[in-house]
């Protein structure tokens, strides 16, 4: 039997993929039968739409940001959601035939191009001429994989031990074009020294320069790294990969500047702190059809520009969230999170100053200036707890809430039993339950037979 990752097709061409330019299907009448042998071709593939689409969207309904009563619960979707933010052991992926639907069949699917582009390279000579286009090409194959690779990581596999992730199990890492190739699933440790040592060789690769929005450069590369190696407890590296990203691009959008605060979307996708377009997979009628938790709308000051800019105010008098980058909700990295990845690390490092100088950089442009106070703590455990609570603020529905809690629970400091009542109905999932960890789709267990999570 061929160990195939069930959402890997057969089909490697770019024809085929619904993303991919008119000028390439005028240039490749019979597509079937061409193989991308060019610059040129591969910088297509690289261009189709599905790599907008990004993943962590059933985590992103598990998470603890919405509540909702019974009505409202009753009118999600689909059974898998509420499965999802009832915490149900053994919850199952549907097998969603719309890519943007299925996080595991995006996922390999642009895993799948990056690697025929990645194979395709590797035939073509780089030299002088061709240089700059072979790099950026390079760069952003080994970009898109890798963040592949962490969405899965992030959704299907146990938060990051560097005493246990040889044992802890992976995912699936899929590094060939040839769909024949046996796969299994690989350990945590390989997992994430995959991720980290492709996104290094990526911000090598790709231009100083972000051509716009939908381009990532080199402090994509570097944002993503620092989210890796935060998410790795690996706060020197974190650091160092987050400065990176700030050398590129140190832009924070000021919230002051923004005027049509009642507008039903205020912000703007094509911001400078943005590093690059991603829009959350597994859409989920969840963020419009529950509402905001209670809890932490008041955590939001009403000096807090993000209080109306983000949130919007519904009949029953809770709150909703409009501050959508995209049509769909925004997973990508920016400026504002590298800024929080550097304040964590700093403090956490005991580093208070810098810490504080790192997250008041920020809030300057997230409040009133002329109600801002610059936040002050008398010990870098004062700051972390700061950061911690800015951190969730300005990253709600970014999908990053449920691996905030994965890591946090492992701190008695930090750690939370969550608490949903829906009607008559109380459902809890406790500090590091197995359920943190969802399992894999039994559509994928059936046709490969990968190791299933445990639960």
């Amino acid at each position: 039997m061929k160990k195939l990752l069930i959402i890997i097709t057969s089909i490697l061409l770019c024809g085929l993929w619904t993303g991919c330019s008119e000028k390439w299907l005028e240039e490749k009448q019979d597509i079937k039968l061409i193989v991308p042998t060019t610059l040129n071709d591969l910088d297509l593939l690289l261009n189709a739409d599905v790599f907008q689409y990004d993943g962590r969207g059933s985590v992103e309904t598990a998470c603890d940001d919405y509540e909702f009563t019974q009505e409202q619960f009753n009118q999600l979707f689909v059974s898998f959601d509420r499965d999802l933010v009832t915490w149900r052991a053994g919850v199952d992926m549907e097998n969603f035939a719309l890519m943007q639907f299925n996080e595991w069949r995006c996922a390999y699917h642009q895993i799948q191009i990056c690697n025929v582009v990645l194979k395709r390279l590797a035939e073509i000579e780089r030299n002088e001429n061709n240089r700059t286009d072979y790099n950026r090409i390079y760069g952003i194959a080994l970009y898109h994989r890798s963040k592949q690779f962490l969405n899965l990581a992030m959704t299907f596999c146990k938060y990051y031990d560097e005493v246990t992730s040889n044992d802890d199990l992976g995912i699936p890492l899929k590094l060939d074009d040839d769909i024949d190739e046996f796969i299994k699933r690989s350990s945590l440790n390989e997992t994430y020294q995959k991720i980290v040592s492709d996104l290094r060789e990526s911000a090598k690769n790709l231009p100083a320069n972000q051509s716009d929005y939908t381009k990532v450069s080199k402090a994509g590369a570097f944002a993503l790294l620092a989210r890796t190696n935060l998410f790795m407890d690996n706060y020197i590296d974190a650091r160092s990969s987050a400065d990176s990203a700030l050398k590129y691009n140190s832009f924070v959008q000021d919230f002051n500047q923004i005027t049509n605060t009642s507008s039903t979307r205020p912000l703007n996708i094509q911001s400078k702190e943005i590093h690059v377009r991603a829009a959350m997979v597994k859409v989920s009628n969840n963020p419009t059809t529950g509402r905001i938790s209670s809890a932490l709308y008041n955590q939001y000051e009403n000096n807090d520009l993000r209080k109306t800019l983000y949130f919007k105010a519904e009949q029953d008098n809770k709150v909703t969230f409009k501050g959508h980058l995209l049509t769909a909700l925004f997973t990508g990295t920016t400026t504002a999170e590298v800024l929080l990845i550097l304040a964590e690390s700093e403090a956490r490092l005991q580093n208070k100053d810098k810490a504080l100088s790192y997250l008041n950089q920020l809030a300057v442009k997230r409040y009133k200036k002329d109600q801002f106070v610059e936040f002050f703590a008398n010990n870098s455990s004062e700051a972390l707890d700061l950061i911690l609570k800015e951190r969730r603020k300005e990253l709600v529905t970014r999908g990053l809430r449920w691996q905030d809690l994965k890591r946090l629970n492992r701190d008695n400091k930090y750690q939370q039993t969550l608490k949903r009542i829906i009607g008559d109905n109380t459902y809890e999932l406790p500090p590091n339950d197995p359920r943190y960890v969802l399992p894999i789709p039994s559509f994928v267990i059936n046709f490969n037979h990968f190791e299933q999570n445990k639960h």
